[in-house]
C-alpha cells in the first residue's frame, strides 16, 4: 500500500483530499438544512435528493481509493494508470544501461549489472526479446524465466555459466540483431544469444501494419476525470478496448503475416543474425515462446510453431518450441491477469524447467541447406560453434 501511496502524484493527493473534505462535510451540511427546511416539503424533497446524490459519489470513491492504494497489475499494452504505476514500483528501480561506446547503449532490467565479457570458461548465455522475456507484469525480477535459469544453472555449475537478459518491451528481431552486432563491436563474449520469439515480433516486418498495436496505446482519456484517476481510467480503457476492433482482433491478424511478405524478411533476418552469431563464435539460437490466452487443444497458432521450427533446422538454428512444455498446464493461469496476456511467475516458472534442459544439451544438430532434413549427430564435448561444412 505504502509503496503504491508514494507514487501518487501531488496533484492527485491535493484532489482527493479535496474531494474526501468534500464528502466529509456535505452531509453535515444536509443536515443543518434538514433541520432549518424541516416545515418545507419541497426544499426537504432537494435535501434527500443531495443526500441520494452523497451515496453515490461515497460508493464511486471507494472503488477509486482502492485502485489507488491497492490494485498493483498490468494490462497487456500498459496503456491504464494503474499499468504505468506498476512499471514505476516494480520496473524503474532495476533498469539500468549498457553502454557500447560511441554514445550508444540500451537500456536492460536486471538486479545486477550485466558484463558482456565474463571470464575465460564461462558459458555467457544472453537472452534477447521483448515484453514476454522482460517480464512484464512479474514483480520480481528473480521470477523472470532468465532469471530461474540462471539460477538452476550456477547451483549445479556454479563457475561454469553466466546468464544475461537484454529483452525490452516493444523490441523484435531487429533490435536483438542490433544488440548483438554493437555487444560483438565491443568485443563482448556471447556463447549462446537465444532469441525468445513472441509470434506478434513478425509485425515489424510489416511496414503498413506497425500502427496496428501501436495504436492501441494511443486512446485519450478525456478530461481529469478518466485522465488522471485510476478506477475510472482503467474503466475507461476497458471500455474501449470492447468497441475498438484492433484490440478484439489484435492476434487474429498476427497469423496472415506467416502466410507472405513479412516472414520472408523475417526468415532472411533469422539468417542473417545467425551468420554473424557465428561469425564471432556464438550460437544464435531461437526459443517460441507461445500465445498463452488461448493455449489448449485448439490452439490456433500451432502450425505456425511448426513453420518457425522446420525453417529454423534449414536455416541450421537450434529451436526450441515452449508450447508443448507450456500446453500441459494450460488448464492453470499462466496469465498475469485476464486483461493481460503476458506470462505470469507460473508460465515463467514451467519456462525456465524446459530451458534449462535444452540449454544444458550440448548437442548441435547439423541440417543440410538443401534437403532440409535433420541429423542429430553425437553429442558435443565442447560449445564450439556449429561447422560451415
Amino acid at each position: 500500500m505504502w509503496q503504491l501511496f508514494l507514487h501518487l502524484s501531488d496533484g492527485y493527493l491535493l484532489a482527493m483530499a479535496v474531494w474526501l473534505v468534500f464528502l466529509g462535510l456535505f452531509p453535515v451540511m444536509l443536515i443543518r438544512w434538514r433541520r432549518k427546511w424541516a416545515a418545507e416539503k419541497s426544499r426537504r424533497k432537494l435535501i434527500y435528493a443531495g443526500l441520494s446524490a452523497w451515496l453515490c459519489f461515497g460508493m464511486l470513491t471507494l472503488p477509486e481509493l482502492g485502485f489507488a492504494l491497492f490494485y498493483d497489475t498490468t494490462d497487456s499494452f500498459d496503456m491504464t494508470n494503474v499499468s504505468r504505476r506498476w512499471f514505476e514500483v516494480h520496473v524503474e528501480p532495476d533498469v539500468r544501461v549498457l553502454e557500447f561506446g560511441n554514445e550508444t547503449g540500451i537500456q536492460y532490467r536486471s538486479a545486477s549489472d550485466i558484463a558482456l565479457n565474463p571470464s575465460g570458461g564461462v558459458r555467457h548465455i544472453c537472452f534477447l526479446g521483448d515484453s514476454f522475456t522482460f517480464g512484464h507484469g512479474v514483480a520480481d525480477v528473480a521470477d523472470r524465466f532468465s532469471d530461474r535459469v540462471a539460477k538452476k544453472l550456477k547451483a549445479s555449475e556454479p563457475s561454469n555459466f553466466e546468464v544475461s537478459n537484454l529483452a525490452w518491451p516493444g523490441t523484435d528481431l531487429l533490435w536483438a540483431e542490433a544488440v548483438l552486432k554493437n555487444s560483438f563491436a565491443v568485443d563482448g563474449r556471447i556463447d549462446d544469444a537465444v532469441y525468445v520469439l513472441c509470434l506478434n515480433d513478425i509485425e515489424a516486418f510489416d511496414d503498413p501494419t506497425m500502427s496496428k498495436s501501436s495504436s492501441l496505446s494511443h486512446f485519450e482519456p478525456p478530461g481529469f476525470l478518466f485522465r488522471d484517476t485510476y478506477f475510472f481510467n482503467w474503466l475507461y480503457f476497458r471500455t474501449q478496448s470492447v468497441f475498438q476492433p484492433q484490440t478484439r482482433s489484435y492476434y487474429s491478424f498476427v497469423k496472415d503475416y506467416y502466410q507472405g511478405d513479412p516472414w520472408l524478411r523475417f526468415r532472411e533476418a533469422l539468417a542473417r543474425t545467425s551468420t554473424m552469431c557465428r561469425d564471432h563464435d556464438c550460437r544464435f539460437r531461437v526459443v517460441i515462446f507461445p500465445f498463452l490466452h488461448n493455449l489448449g487443444p485448439d490452439y490456433p497458432f500451432r502450425e505456425i510453431h511448426r513453420q518457425v521450427k522446420a525453417d529454423c533446422e534449414k536455416l541450421r538454428i537450434d529451436c526450441f518450441d515452449l508450447g508443448p512444455a507450456l500446453s500441459l498446464h494450460a488448464d492453470e493461469r499462466l496469465t498475469v491477469n485476464p486483461f493481460d496476456a503476458h506470462p505470469n511467475e507460473r508460465a515463467h516458472e514451467i519456462a525456465a524447467e524446459a530451458l534449462v534442459d535444452w540449454l544444458t544439451d550440448f548437442r548441435v544438430r547439423t541440417v543440410s541447406p538443401d534437403s532440409g532434413d535433420t541429423d542429430s549427430g553425437e553429442a558435443s564435448e565442447s560449445l564450439e560453434r556449429p561447422s560451415d561444412d
